[in-house]
């Protein structure tokens, strides 16, 4: 059977206890690892990425419309705007995901917006088994992205490299209506996932957030953190100065990516 996910069905939408939602919060890894997903939950909703391989940035798509359902449930979108199983034959898609949740699985069914298609089910795990979940009031509030325009590529969407470094580190970036989300990875291994989300770019300037969900894995059992990246464009190299949300006062460091490399 195919593990690859590729949509789901639609269902009605219910407030769900706090304790599920903190549950699903993190990194999940399909079977064998081919694929990655991270959730950040905001309340009864969430938003998120599914990659594989998560080095390349036609491999990396966003989690949309995600709502926790009626107890253990959950339903969200996956938006295939620009690339995905088949975007070759029919454009642009997005699927539907139905999910179930149970401890460190995931259950989910997956099938083409408006029915299309034989749906998908597979099994998710959570890489960090021992995670607790997070308090989802303790983070920040964002306005999902429904958008389903297919933008032209803005000049940083792709892959980047941090320069200088002993261990090749990837960013890859995406850009819808001037707003920044794609991931940071390296070893691009489920365990090295991070979700890169409410980030802007005026055409020259840009700033990201990096966040730290359940991965690497950590004593400190709750809560998030979050890098914010502040950095400025020149022709293929984009400098950056960061430090610790929360901590702003305290040092950072800088960072020099280069590319992109679509």
């Amino acid at each position: 059977m195919k593990s690859r996910i590729t949509a789901a069905a639609l269902v009605v939408l219910f407030p769900v206890a706090t304790q599920a939602a903190s549950g699903l919060s993190g990194t999940w890894t399909s079977p064998g690892g081919g694929q990655t997903f991270v959730f950040k939950v905001h309340g009864d909703w969430f938003t998120g990425l599914v990659c594989g391989p998560c080095d390349d940035p036609a491999s990396v798509f966003k989690i949309e419309e995600g709502r926790m359902v009626d107890g253990d449930k959950l339903a969200f979108t996956i938006n295939y705007d620009v690339g995905g199983p088949d975007f070759k034959r029919v454009g642009p898609y997005r699927d539907r995901v139905s999910a179930t949740l149970a401890g460190s699985q995931l259950s989910v069914a997956a099938q083409h917006e408006g029915g299309r298609g034989t749906a998908v089910t597979t099994v998710l795990r959570r890489v960090v088994d021992s995670y607790v979940g997070i308090n989802p009031e303790s983070v920040v509030a964002t306005v999902p992205s429904l958008s389903r325009d297919v933008k032209k590529a803005a000049p940083i969407e792709g892959k980047w490299v941090a320069a200088g470094r002993n261990a090749q580190q990837n960013f890859i970036l995406k850009v819808r209506d001037n707003r920044i989300w794609g991931l940071v990875c390296g070893p691009c291994t489920p365990d090295g996932v991070f979700l890169i989300d409410d980030g802007t770019f005026d055409g020259t300037n840009l700033t990201f957030y990096i966040n730290h969900l359940d991965t690497p894995a950590s004593a400190r059992k709750s809560g998030i953190t979050r890098n914010i990246m502040r950095g400025a464009l020149s022709g293929n190299v984009m400098k950056f100065k960061w430090v610790r949300e929360g901590a702003e006062d305290q040092p950072g460091g800088e960072m020099t990516l280069i590319g992109p490399i679509r």
